[in-house]
């Protein structure tokens, strides 16, 4: 495979969990918005690799900083806590 065209499927990769990341953060469901965000950075190092021009340089970099936002999202969700029903309430 061409390195141009594995950049673009590789930064297509990330892209496309950054979507599923912003849903999850919506419904605030940190486990799957941390899985995701594990699998677009993997994504992102080899794509910081792939890396050869000024170009693709500037899309690591938007990446990255999107990522990063993204991170402190996911860290500042608090854990769903399950529905405890109170004994003393019938």
């Amino acid at each position: 495979m061409n390195n141009v065209e594995e950049f673009i499927e590789v930064r297509q990769g990330i892209e496309s969990r950054a979507k599923e990341i912003e849903v999850l953060l919506g419904r605030k469901t940190m486990a799957e918005s941390r899985i995701r965000l594990d699998e677009a950075m993997e994504l992102l190092a080899r794509l910081t690799s792939l890396a050869d021009n000024d170009v693709q340089k500037n899309a690591v970099k938007r990446l990255t900083h999107l990522l990063r936002g993204f991170e402190k999202k996911v860290v500042a969700l608090v854990p769903k806590k399950g529905v405890v029903k109170d004994p003393t309430v019938s």
